[in-house]
C-alpha cells in the first residue's frame, strides 16, 4: 500500500466511475419499468422483464455502442429501443411502450432513483482541498450531468466525460486518453481512476499507464488495490496525507 499512497499523493488527476461507485440505484430499475406499465393498466412479470432487460442491454451495447453515438443515433432512441425490447412477450401496445420509454428516460434523471454512496461527498471535498483535479469517466448518456447536478455533485468535478459525447466507451483506451487532455501537460502516471469493475475501471487505465483502484465487495480479487466501500477508500486517502 505504500506505493499506492505515494501515487495518491503525487496524482494531479483523480477520476471516478459513477454507477456502482459514487452512485447506486435506489431501487431495482426493472421494478420501475413494471410500475410504469402498471400505471397504464398492464401487469408484467419481473423475471421476464429482468431477463429481457439483461439480454437487450448486451445486444444494444454490441450493436450500437456509446448509446448509439457511433451510428448517428440519438441516445433517447437507444433507450427507447431497449425499453421496447424489455417488454417483449407482454401485452403492451406500441403507443403505451413509447409513452413508458419517454417516462422512464425522464424518471431516471430524478435524484429519487439514486443513492449517493456514503463518504462520496466528503472524499471529493477532501481531494479538492488537496488541489487535485477531479473528473468523471462514465459509460453513460448526457443525463449524467443532470443527475449529478440534482444530487449537488456536478460542481465538485472539473469535468465529466460520458461515452455518448466522446463516442468512446470503457474499456477503450481513448476515453481515458480524452481525460488526460483536460489537464495541461498531464502524464498517464499522474492520473488515478477509481471504479467498481475490473474489466471497465481497473484493467483499461492500467494498460494506459494510469494507477487504478477498485471499490467493490469482490473478495476474490487479490493483489489489486481494492476497497469494499467509498467510505473505506476515503479513510485510506485521508491517511495518505497525514
Amino acid at each position: 500500500m505504500l506505493k499506492l499512497q505515494a501515487c495518491i499523493r503525487g496524482a494531479r488527476l483523480i477520476t471516478f466511475d459513477v454507477t456502482g461507485t459514487l452512485l447506486n440505484f435506489s431501487r431495482n430499475p426493472v421494478v420501475l419499468y413494471m410500475e410504469e406499465a402498471e400505471k397504464r393498466g398492464f401487469k408484467t412479470d419481473l423475471k421476464l422483464l429482468s431477463n429481457n432487460f439483461k439480454q437487450s442491454w448486451i445486444e444494444q451495447n454490441e450493436r450500437f455502442p456509446c448509446f448509439g453515438a457511433r451510428h448517428q443515433m440519438h441516445w433517447t432512441e437507444w433507450w427507447t429501443k431497449l425499453v421496447i425490447k424489455t417488454f417483449e412477450g407482454t401485452e403492451l401496445d406500441e403507443i403505451s411502450l413509447l409513452c413508458i420509454a419517454e417516462a422512464l428516460i425522464e424518471k431516471f434523471k430524478s435524484p429519487l432513483c439514486w443513492n449517493l454512496e456514503n463518504g462520496s461527498v466528503e472524499l471529493l471535498d477532501f481531494l479538492r482541498d488537496k488541489k487535485k483535479a477531479i473528473g468523471v469517466i462514465t459509460n453513460f448518456d448526457p443525463r449524467v450531468y443532470t443527475i449529478l447536478d440534482n444530487l449537488s455533485m456536478l460542481s465538485r468535478f472539473d469535468f465529466v466525460i460520458n461515452s455518448y459525447d466522446v463516442k468512446f466507451c470503457k474499456p477503450e483506451r481513448q476515453i481515458f486518453d480524452s481525460a488526460l487532455l483536460k489537464c495541461s501537460g498531464l502524464k498517464p502516471w499522474e492520473a488515478v481512476h477509481i471504479g467498481d469493475s475490473f474489466h471497465f475501471d481497473y484493467k483499461p487505465p492500467k494498460l494506459a499507464g494510469w494507477e487504478a483502484i477498485l471499490v467493490n465487495q469482490d473478495d476474490s480479487m487479490k493483489n489489486i488495490p481494492r476497497f469494499n466501500s467509498i467510505q473505506n477508500l476515503k479513510l485510506f486517502i485521508e491517511e495518505c496525507f497525514k
